[in-house]
């Protein structure tokens, strides 16, 4: 008979929380074959008993008769110690009967709460002897094959796959017999005949020993998720050809980019060069035509300097006004091409603005007095930080054009005042005005308000007022139009502002005399014209003069004496220059006196390089066509020292 007590814990050791259905069925059926065998001796035991009983019942009254009393009490005794023997191994077999059928109870309800679980787990599962029987197999195992609930039990793999699908299956049950996990992927038909896709895995069951008495088998329907990823694939592939198909099309964008680029560089160096070849084409012109428009300039000047019949003069003034407007002319087309070319640069600095407006009221009331036009400058002591060259080229084509087109009577102001931090500068007249539909269009190239009796054979291109708004732009300084037709114009800049209580010092300019002119000047040009022009108008004027074409010819004509100021143009012969002139000048002059030669350079060159080398060569610079008017007084003001 078995110990009640040891049979909880040889279950235990040999149920693991994964105990197989094959375990639980072989430990019921042990359990029951012990449940009948302890119900037979129980029956037998209750036979035993019952003769005894009988026995002593039957015996007691021959045993009085037959036997002492104390012999009758001792088998009286030795009975009922056998009785109550019988009677404890009776009750133990059947404490331990309701012990085995408790726990047989307990395995039942373990197997029912198993296969429930099984039965809800998503998959199909099922366990396997090592023959190759079904001992376990859940409901959706069963559903899937389409057979009976137990129906399976005890059959083989031919009861569900077949000899052709057991035969597939056979490699992979050798390999998970000999010890070795197994997954993998396999078509099969289920019960309404549709192919699914499987992914079944096999796990060895092992004993205590660690032999494979068996494996379980977990099968999953991957039908689904197959098709997906098929899905998803195909989409992958189509995705790629898109983007194959996108790739060639952007390269091919990208290419025609690459060619519009390409053409357009090419466009851009074409106008680049295009624009150079202008701006060569214009400083070679202007060079060329300046040359002799200088001389004609120089030799009028000498010419309205001589005592000439009163009609000859106005003729001479006439050519004057002409050649004064052929210079504008020149000179605006040279500063629309450096414009465009971006060879105009700034030089922002501080200086007095009254100084400067006071040299336009200088040169702009004679001219306006001739037309008949009232003109004035007013400004307090303001200082501002600007270019002050480009800012000078600014407003006089401001006031070129206000006197220009204000008609006899009229009136053209230029005020300076103080706004913020701001110098606000206007330049006003009472003209002809401009209409509100052409106020931006006057900033265009080549733009002229439509001719009046007041602008009638007015020369000009229309370049003056789109030279104005580039150098604003370039300047940075806001630059404002109001007008009325028939009222007149308003032009506005905003110019800053320095606060300064000690203003920069500044020259004042040289004022032009009417007599007192002498001393000895050296002119060097390489252009027989200038020269004679310039001999004539400076001898009209007083001077003696020597002339000459070079450095070489100078040192021949000039004799002992050094001149009082030296006139160089700065193109000159076989790549020369008139600075590197200038300089060999000074050194000889330096050599034989103290102190340093006064350099006037006369160029058509107006980059800002130049000027800087004639500022730190101590020099003064006049750009071509030469005003008679300002070549005296600036030779007044240089000589009247060594002479006064």
């Amino acid at each position: 008979m078995t110990d009640p007590k040891s049979t909880p814990a040889h279950i235990a050791a040999s149920s693991p929380a994964a105990l197989s259905i094959e375990s639980l069925q072989a430990q019921l059926a042990a359990r029951d074959q012990q449940v009948a065998q302890l119900q037979s001796q129980l029956q037998k035991q209750q036979k035993i008993n019952a003769a005894l009983i009988s026995r002593v019942e039957a015996g007691s009254d021959q045993t009085h008769a037959q036997l002492s009393p104390y012999a009758a009490f001792e088998h009286a005794a030795l009975l009922a110690e056998q009785v109550q023997k019988r009677t404890q191994e009776l009750s133990a077999a059947y404490a331990e009967l309701k012990r085995s059928m408790a726990y047989s109870e307990d395995l039942k309800a373990s197997e029912r709460w198993i296969r429930t679980i099984t039965d809800q787990v998503p998959a199909m599962i099922a366990y396997l002897s090592s023959a190759g029987r079904y001992l376990f197999t859940n409901l959706v195992y069963d559903q899937f094959y389409g057979v009976s609930r137990g129906s399976l039990q005890d059959a083989t793999l031919l009861a569900v796959h077949g000899e052709v699908g057991a035969r597939r299956l056979q490699p992979y049950i050798t390999q998970v017999l000999a010890g070795e996990p197994v997954s993998f992927e396999i078509d099969e038909h289920n019960a309404q005949g549709e192919l699914r896709h499987l992914l079944k895995s096999y796990v060895p069951h092992r004993d205590n020993q660690a032999q494979v008495i068996g494996f379980f088998v977990l099968i999953r329907d991957i039908t689904e998720r197959k098709r997906t990823s098929e899905a998803l694939r195909q989409a992958n592939l189509h995705l790629e050809q898109r983007v194959l198909e996108r790739t060639a099309a952007l390269q091919d964008l990208n290419q025609q980019l690459a060619e519009a680029h390409q053409q357009a560089d090419v466009a851009r160096l074409q106008a680049e060069a295009a624009n150079l070849s202008k701006s060569k084409f214009l400083a070679a012109v202007s060079h060329d035509v300046l040359q002799p428009l200088n001389a004609a300039r120089l030799f009028n000047g000498a010419l309205l300097d001589s005592e000439l019949p009163v009609y000859a003069h106005e003729q001479a003034q006439a050519v004057a006004r002409s050649l004064d407007d052929l210079a504008g002319l020149m000179r605006s087309l040279v500063d629309v091409s450096r414009l465009d070319a971006g060879h105009m640069t700034v030089e922002r600095r501080v200086f007095a603005l009254k100084p400067l407006l006071q040299r336009l009221q200088q040169e702009y009331a004679p001219q306006a007095q001739a037309k008949g036009v009232g003109f004035a400058a007013h400004c307090a002591e303001l200082l501002v930080s600007c270019d002050e060259a480009l800012l000078l080229r600014v407003l006089r084509n401001l006031i070129s054009n206000a006197i220009r087109y204000t008609p006899v009577g009229g009136r053209v102001l230029v005020t300076a005042r103080r706004q913020a931090e701001q110098v606000q500068l206007r330049v006003i007249d009472n003209g002809i005005g401009i209409a509100p539909a052409l106020q931006q269009q006057v900033f265009s190239e080549f733009f002229r308000v439509d001719p009046s009796a007041a602008a009638h054979n007015q020369a000009g291109l229309g370049l003056g007022l789109s030279i104005v708004d580039k150098i604003c732009r370039l300047l940075e300084i806001p630059l404002r139009l109001r007008s009325a037709l028939g009222r007149g114009s308003c032009f506005e800049l905003r110019v800053p502002q320095v606060r300064s209580s000690e203003q920069p010092r500044t020259v004042p300019a040289p004022v032009a005399s009417l007599t007192g002119e002498q001393g000895l000047i050296w002119v060097v040009d390489n252009d027989a014209a200038i020269r004679q022009a310039m001999q004539v108008l400076l001898q009209g004027w007083g001077y003696q003069v020597v002339v000459a074409a070079s450095l070489a010819q100078l040192r021949e004509q000039r004799g002992a004496a050094f001149a009082d100021v030296l006139i160089v143009d700065y193109h000159l012969d076989d790549g020369d220059t008139g600075l590197s002139l200038a300089r060999e000048v000074r050194r000889e002059y330096q050599q034989r006196q103290a102190g340093i030669m006064p350099v006037v350079m006369i160029t058509a060159d107006q980059s800002p390089d130049l000027r800087h080398l004639l500022q730190q060569e101590q020099g003064h610079l006049l750009y071509k066509p030469v005003r008679p008017l300002k070549l005296r007084s600036l030779l007044r003001a240089l000589t009247q020292p060594r002479h006064s």
